[in-house]
């Protein structure tokens, strides 16, 4: 009798044991599908002494982010990183840079078209210590230094 007893309730803990390893393993996968998907791109143009690299950071949401740099013929250097969102074909976001050692943000948008990017440019005015585009609407995206997907750097 008492032996059928310890075998009742080994069996009864076993039962428990198992049944929490199936929970902890449902949990496990619910939190993986939760974890936001990364795809990262790369974009460049480079011409008469002139580049600009983009490495661009998506997940899926509309929110982007990564580093941006312009090298500019006879021109300051300018590196930093960006944040911002995109809506439909455009890319907005503040871009903080450092130039000449100082510290700087302003406002950048791009076209997206196929694997390329081209940037926009309008009216500007200082907003929050921050250069900001006036009015978004009134944007032209001129093509004459487009970006094409290229290899990510190492």
């Amino acid at each position: 009798m008492k032996s059928r007893l310890i075998l009742l309730a080994l069996v009864a803990i076993a039962a428990a044991g198992c049944k929490k390893e199936a929970t902890r393993e449902k949990i496990e996968d619910k939190d993986i599908s939760m974890v936001p998907t990364v795809q990262e791109d790369c974009y460049a143009y480079k011409k008469d002494g002139n580049t600009i690299y983009m490495r661009l950071k998506k997940d899926n949401t509309t929110t982007v982010k990564g580093d941006l740099e312009y090298a500019f013929s006879e021109k300051d250097a300018n590196k930093g990183t960006f944040e911002g969102t995109v809506k439909g074909d455009t890319l907005i976001a503040m871009y903080t840079f450092t130039s000449e050692g100082v510290e700087s943000k302003r406002e950048v948008a791009f076209l997206i078209k196929d694997k390329t990017l081209i940037e926009g440019y309008g009216e500007v005015e200082e907003h929050e210590s921050a250069v900001a585009f006036k009015n978004r609407s009134k944007l032209v995206f001129n093509s004459n230094m487009p970006l094409t997907k290229v290899d990510c750097k190492k």
